[in-house]
């Protein structure tokens, strides 16, 4: 696959425009047959000549360089050509969220509520991570994304989640983010956000509460114009999510209506416990919300594969892959192991057979007049979660944990080629380990 000269780029293919930039996958090439794919954001040739919102995308490359984090793109160049500018960023393989969601209706599979727990747990990390970033003399960025939706959520392959486009984001270096300033989409914002007050970390927490209101239901919390939007934030509660999702469960209802609290004072006060919650949810509940229950469901709504590009190969074609793959390792019966216990697990978690129809989720795909936003309760996260103190999580159900399980063994991770005395490769190693596990076994029967 061959592209466009880009200063020291090469463009592929677009895949998306917005107001300001379009963005391109390239490639970085270096010497040695080194090559990088990468994602270009090139600023439209006109707002080069304009001051402000050249600073703008200039100071999205400078913060990004600032956040290090595996739930945030790197970035890995700011610079100008073919009289433009342009960032280049870690390339992300995958589906935003939106249209995660958009593939599974498409195909009849609902994404499961763990996995829309597990997704807002991996954003609620990142945003923590850069609402407490220090500049490098120690001093408080105080960064606020100001646009956390579904469209700037990216889940890969592998269920890592990315937090997209800090380009509005808000922080204490940049003077153009004060007060009276409205950035952001209208359906995701908090109160405080539409009326252009100042907004801190729970601003985030709200529009991330927006996100898992709207996974786990099937729905949009509004829909409307702007001014109907707009109102409804400011002046409505949210329904709770029992209301729109039969079998809600109550508790994961009450982490979501405190994150949607229309008085700040009274919402979650950081995506850091926002995320506690969540996890002590899945815990009660045996819920798996890692990055490998995410990718099973990625996997089962993106099966497509990469474009095949031969002359990049590293692996020539002649290579007998069977011959390498072989090892010499005997394969424990899956009963009662973990493999059996990760589907037995998943199995507990399907996406509740009522929890949307399909008229619903497809009207909750189409865009709307301006995309709708909701609130939320006002009442104290303690009262709603039934806690005694603030900031107490729900006692963890945690009973016969750890009680001992019969006929269970140690789990060893083994390089599968050990060097003996000699220095030569014994490939023989593993089923040896086996056969002294077993004695050791034997003997401790005796």
């Amino acid at each position: 696959m061959r592209g466009t000269p880009f200063g020291r780029y090469e463009l592929l293919r677009k895949i998306a425009a917005g107001g300001m930039a379009e963005i391109f996958v390239g490639r970085l090439w270096g010497e040695g047959g080194f090559f990088r794919d990468v994602v270009i954001k090139r600023l439209f040739r006109h707002f080069s000549e304009n001051d402000r919102a050249l600073r703008m995308f200039q100071y999205e490359a400078r913060l990004l360089a600032e956040l290090g984090h595996p739930s945030i793109p790197q970035v890995l160049d700011l610079g100008y050509a073919d009289g433009t500018w342009y960032i280049a960023m870690e390339y992300v393989e995958g589906l935003t969220v939106a249209d995660a969601w958009r593939a599974g209706v498409r195909l009849g599979r609902l994404m499961p509520m763990h996995v829309a727990v597990g997704i807002a747990m991996q954003v609620a990390e990142a945003l923590h991570h850069a609402h407490l970033r220090l500049d490098r003399a120690g001093r408080p960025l105080e960064i606020v994304h100001r646009d956390v939706t579904p469209q700037n959520v990216m889940v890969t392959r592998d269920g890592v989640v990315k937090l997209m486009d800090f380009g509005v984001a808000a922080t204490a270096a940049r003077h153009d983010t004060e007060a009276g300033t409205v950035k952001g989409t209208f359906s995701y914002m908090a109160p405080e956000q539409v009326r252009g007050r100042r907004v801190d970390c729970r601003a985030d927490v709200f529009s991330l509460g927006v996100i898992l209101y709207e996974l786990t239901t099937g729905t949009r919390l509004y829909r409307g114009n702007d001014v109907q939007v707009m109102t409804a934030i400011v002046e409505s509660d949210a329904p709770p999510p029992s209301s729109r999702a039969h079998d809600y469960p109550p508790d994961l209802e009450a982490i979501v209506l405190g994150a949607l609290a229309r008085d700040e004072t009274m919402r979650i006060p950081t995506a850091a416990e926002f995320n506690l919650h969540l996890e002590a949810f899945a815990l009660r509940h045996g819920w798996l919300t890692g990055p490998r229950a995410l990718a099973e469901y990625m996997a089962s709504v993106l099966p497509s594969e990469r474009v095949q590009e031969e002359d990049l190969a590293m692996v020539s074609a002649s290579t007998d892959s069977e011959e390498w793959a072989q090892v010499d390792v005997d394969v424990a019966p899956s009963d009662g192991g973990m493999l059996s216990f990760l589907d037995e697990t998943s199995q507990e978690v399907p996406a509740p057979p009522d929890r949307v129809t399909q008229d619903v989720a497809d009207e909750w795909l189409e865009p709307t007049e301006s995309d709708a936003l909701h609130t939320s309760d006002s009442e104290p996260l303690e009262d709603l979660l039934g806690l005694e103190e603030p900031g107490s999580l729900p006692p963890l159900a945690l009973d016969g944990f750890d009680e001992p399980v019969e006929g269970a063994r140690p789990v060893v991770l083994l390089d599968t080629v050990k060097k003996n005395k000699a220095g030569d490769g014994d490939s023989s190693y593993m089923r040896d380990l086996g056969r002294r596990l077993s004695d050791e076994d034997d003997g401790d029967e005796k």
